[in-house]
């Protein structure tokens, strides 16, 4: 063992015992007495106020009140970790070991509370635009994708894609992710043989298989359109408010009666969907493809009645 090792290693067992003999460190690391006399000498040369006791059970320690100032958090440091634990129950669910340490960080935090310190002002509800019901049925799958990511353990999932289509697919899973409100999980997909994404509310049933994969190297990079282009976009000057969602002041022209946006981007296919949302609310100005397609969208729409 290396002298830095074996220094780090004191350090870690004075923080945890009350005294430490030199007969236990010596045997402990296989070296002599006058080693760990220099090694303790370090240690306190490094700034470490250690303690010696004379006598049968003597040896060295480390003053009370450093131990405590190491091992303790202040109210700010305890509040980060109670709003940590808050992101990550809102996000997937807690586990019972993480209720547990929320719990007693919460009962510490409230004798800092009840000393007028320190306050909650953080609170955390949902991630996503999913109704509840749907909020809670995929925190339960991504507890097990997170199992299959922490195993790297194959899954099969049966998936329903934006047209409707059944399929069934064997999938090695590397990255989840939130995106535009809902949640992702990366994979490799065994019959495209390829990289895809793979929506978590359209996973309709996941297995969890024996079998693991061997992780490669990958590129994350979200699939595109081979042509970018200027789409403008016309809205009514009440969505205002509702566009600061989802657009810059930079991509926004505003008028007295409407709200032009102009956006470099290759969605024409996926922003369909979001156009339907204002209903008579927006037009398309350019480029015509899109215009061409809204129009399409909008015509279907009137022959549902």
């Amino acid at each position: 063992m290396k002298k830095i090792e074996r220094i780090l290693a004191i350090i870690v067992l004075l923080l945890e015992n009350e005294i430490v003999s030199t007969a236990q460190l010596a045997q402990r690391f296989d070296v002599a007495k006058r080693t760990i006399f220099r090694d303790i000498e370090t240690i306190e040369l490094a700034g470490f106020p250690i303690v010696a006791h004379a006598g049968r059970n003597g040896g060295f320690s480390l003053v009370d009140s450093f131990k405590l100032r190491t091992y303790t958090y202040s109210g700010e440091e305890k509040q980060d970790i109670l709003n940590a634990l808050d992101v990550q129950e809102g996000l997937f669910g807690i586990s019972d070991q993480q209720k547990t340490i929320k719990e007693k960080i919460t009962l510490l935090q409230e004798k800092t509370n009840q000393n007028g310190k320190i306050k909650s002002k953080f609170s955390f509800e949902s991630p996503t635009m999913h109704r509840p019901e749907i909020e809670i049925e995929t925190k339960t799958k991504i507890n097990y994708l997170n199992l299959a990511l922490k195993q790297n353990r194959k899954l099969i999932i049966n998936y329903v894609d934006n047209k409707g289509d059944h399929t069934r697919r064997t999938i090695h899973p590397y990255e989840l992710m939130l995106t535009n409100g809902s949640w992702y999980i990366y994979s490799y997909c065994e019959e495209r043989e390829a990289f895809r994404y793979f929506k978590v509310t359209r996973i309709r049933q996941l297995m969890i298989q024996e079998v693991s994969f061997d992780p490669i190297d990958y590129c994350n990079q979200k699939s595109t359109e081979k042509e970018e282009e200027i789409i403008q976009l016309r809205f009514k000057k009440e969505d205002l408010g509702k566009l600061y969602d989802y657009y810059t002041e930079d991509e926004m022209i505003i008028a007295d009666n409407h709200v032009d946006i102009r956006v470099f981007a290759n969605q024409q296919k996926t922003i369909l969907p979001f156009l339907m949302m204002f209903g008579n609310g927006v037009k398309v100005i350019a480029p015509q493809t899109l215009q061409k397609l809204h129009k399409d969208e909008i015509t279907k729409l009137n022959e549902t009645y």
